[in-house]
Formats: structure tokens, sequence, C-alpha cells
């Protein structure tokens, strides 16, 4: 490029001054450019999660596909008690937190993000944020132990606690960590699957055929097929869903079923001492005709004691809505695990020839809050969870509060993961309190 200055050497400085501070401005806005796009990971900067594997008896891991030892002495995740222990530092350090240790008390502090989780070594009571919890509700043997000289933490237990997404892989004995863990979308309130899917049930009948998810619109429900009865049903009750409609006592089959399975009919439990016992109840969903109407397809019954379904049960729906009527929404699932009840009659363990199974126990949680909006972030440790447990006999006491449970034991006894959407710190207070104490 040419530049006429006109034969003044003055001006001739001049301009090139000034080309050149135009340069380095223009230099200085790239660069800030490029360090905004670094950061926001549009330049292909690190990923925003990390991810470990590690495998069961297996020295070596994975952080973010790299493979590396998990430590100079070889130590390898162990099974022990039926569940996964890990020398925890590396893993941990991995995700950028750290892991102390305090000979005096054999304490150890793992620490990550915001999150403290202090564990004793043969101690299963541990605490997160200085709030105490149980390590397994469901198996007091599970334990921190010391092995050949490395601190072996339970993994699923640490690494819930903290907020990492675990994932295992039962043929492959791989363990999958992720953190921070995978944001979904939020539920919207009023959802009916609100606070999750407690067993990750999914609407494929070749592959879940005994858990698989069916939505009614008016309640979410996994479906049992061989025990031709839920296994759970989750529901929103607000104002919204409380009306003037009288009850519709359509009880029918659930033609929505996949083709050839067995479609249970209204019919089904004549005869047989049990109640065509709701799930979602009838008086939940007096909005409308067709709300109410919804409650009685046969997908969301179970063979329930007549005591247990007219008093126990009756008493407790009635006192959720009147937590409503009094300005508070309920969240709740409920279920039903094991086999064998006594109705009217004697114990059966199925009825209706085989096709329909008789849970031994059902169980119902709640979870309470004010009127309101943005309910996920209004969850705490000091939300008001109601859990019972009850079994499924006609001798069953007609105060619900006798069968106050907590969490914790409801999901051990099924399997399930009951408040899955609720961030896993304040789960893990709720889900060890029973209501009232």
């Amino acid at each position: 490029m040419r530049i006429d200055t006109d034969g003044d050497p003055t001006h001739s400085t001049t301009l090139l001054f000034l080309m050149k501070e135009r340069f380095m401005r223009r230099t200085h806005l790239l660069n800030v450019l490029v360090t905004i796009l670094l950061v926001a990971g549009l330049l292909g900067a690190a990923s925003s999660s990390t991810t470990v594997r590690l495998w069961i008896g297996n020295a070596s891991m994975s952080v973010n596909g790299v493979q590396q030892p998990i430590d100079a002495q070889g130590t390898k995740p162990v099974i022990i008690a039926g569940r996964t222990l890990v020398p925890i530092r590396a893993v941990i350090e991995a995700f950028g937190g750290s892991a102390a240790w305090e000979s005096s008390t054999r304490k150890v502090t793992v620490t990550l993000g915001k999150s403290s989780l202090d564990l004793w070594i043969d101690k299963s009571q541990a605490s997160l944020n200085g709030i105490a919890l149980a390590i397994d509700a469901a198996n007091s043997a599970v334990v921190p132990v010391i092995t050949n000289g490395r601190t072996m933490l339970p993994l699923r237990f640490v690494a819930e606690s903290l907020g990492i997404d675990v994932q295992y892989a039962d043929a492959t004995k791989m363990i999958t960590l992720t953190y921070p863990k995978p944001t979904l979308a939020l539920p919207a309130d009023g959802s009916n699957l609100f606070l999750g899917n407690p067993s990750n049930a999914v609407h494929d009948s070749s592959t879940s055929p005994d858990n698989y998810l069916m939505d009614s619109g008016q309640y979410v429900l996994s479906y049992n097929r061989d025990r031709a009865t839920p296994n759970w049903v989750s529901w929103y009750i607000g104002t919204s869903s409380l009306g003037s409609m009288s009850r519709e006592n359509d009880f029918r089959a659930d033609t929505s079923l996949p083709a050839g399975w067995y479609q249970v009919q209204a019919s089904s439990y004549s005869g047989s001492g049990f109640d065509r016992g709701h799930n979602c109840p009838s008086a939940d969903r007096t909005s409308t005709v067709a709300a109410n109407s919804s409650t009685f397809l046969m997908t969301n019954m179970i063979p329930q004691a007549p005591n247990n379904n007219q008093r126990t049960w009756d008493n407790f729906e009635n006192y959720l809505r009147s937590l409503v009527k009094q300005g508070n929404e309920v969240y709740v699932v409920m279920g039903s695990y094991g086999k064998g009840g006594t109705g009217s009659k004697t114990y059966q363990t199925t009825i209706d020839g085989g096709h329909v199974t008789v849970p031994a126990y059902t169980w119902k949680v709640a979870v309470v809050l004010a009127d309101g909006d943005k309910d996920l972030s209004r969850i705490t440790t000091s939300t008001r969870v109601i859990a019972i447990d009850t079994p499924n006999t006609n001798g069953v006491n007609s105060k619900w509060q006798t069968y106050l449970t907590s969490v914790d034991v409801i999901e051990a006894a099924t399997g399930y993961d009951l408040l899955s959407n609720v961030s896993v710190s304040i789960q893990k207070v709720l889900e060890a309190k029973v209501d009232g104490n």
C-alpha cells in the first residue's frame, strides 16, 4: 500500500504512529474476544464437566479418557457388604476436590465445591456440611475401612453427597462418575413427575415390561406387567386439582396397555376380599369429570386390604387434602412392594386367577410446600416430608401416624430413588428424617 505524505516527514511519522496505535487496539480487542470465547467454551476449551471411570478389581482409572493408575500402591475398587469402596483421594482430586485425614479421630474429610463430608473409619454415620447422616440406612455394615494401609470409602454415598453423578454397568463392572452432575431441564411447577422418576421407568414395552412408564395426564406411573399393578404412581395436589365434581366410579380396564398384555378388568378383584385400592385418589382429582374418571383406570389400582384402604389410607389422603386447603401444595408418590396380604377373607399372594399380585406393603411419600412459584428451588432441608409404610392387612391401625417412617427406609425396601430431582445435599437430609421428629 502506498502512503502519500506530500513530502512532509513529520506528517509521515504521525501517520505511521496512528497506524501502529490502531493495529495495537485491534490486536487487543481480538485478544479480549478470544479470551471471552475461551471462557465460554466456544473455541474448544476444556469441557465443562469431568468424567472419571473405574473398574471393580482394576488398579487403573480413566480421567476424561486418559488412563492412569489410581495410586502408586496399585489399590483397586472392591465390593464389601454389597457396596463399592474406593480409595477416594485420587478420584476426588480429579474433580478438583481434596481429601484430608485426621489420625487422632480416624476421620476422613472430603471436600468438593461448597460441600464438606466427614466420615470415620468403621462408623456407619457421616456428616455432610455439619448434618449427621446414615451412610446406608439399609445396611449398617457399609462403613469406611482401611485395607492394606489405604482408606476405602463407600463410593456412591460419597459421590452423591457431593453432587457427583454415579452410573454402574454390572456387565463390565465399570463405574462412571461425572462432575458437575449433568444438568437436566427442571420440571415445571405442578408437574406430576416433579420429584423425579423413582425407578427410571421408560415407555418401552419390549425392554421394560415391569417398569413401563405411563402418563394418564392426571398422574404418572410405572406399570408392572407381571404383577398387573403399578410399581409407583406420582402426582400433584394443588387448589387447581380440587373442585366440586363427584366420584365417577367408572372402574375399567386400561386399553392403552401394549398389545398382548393382560388387561385387569373392573370385576377382577370381585370376591377376593381386597378393595380396588386407588394409588392416585379419586378425591385428589375433582376439578373435572375427565380428571376424576382417569383415576378409575385399573392400572391405577392395587389389591388393598379394606381396612387399610378405607381407614388408614383414607385418613392420610384426607389429611393431605386438608393441607392444600390451608394454603399448601403437595407432591406425592405412592407405591407398593412385596408379595402377600390379608384382606377381609384370607391371606393371598395373588388374585384374579393368578394374574394380579397382592402386595405386602403400601407406602406413600408427600412433600409439602406453601403455595408459591419455583417449587424446586423452595425445597430446603427444612421442607416437610411425610412418609408412611403400612402392611397390607386388615388388622392395620386406622391412625396413619402409626406408620411414619423415613424416605431412606422406603428406598431401601424398594430400590427406588424417590426425590431424585432434589439436590443431593438436601435429599440426604430430608430422606433421613421421620415427620414429627
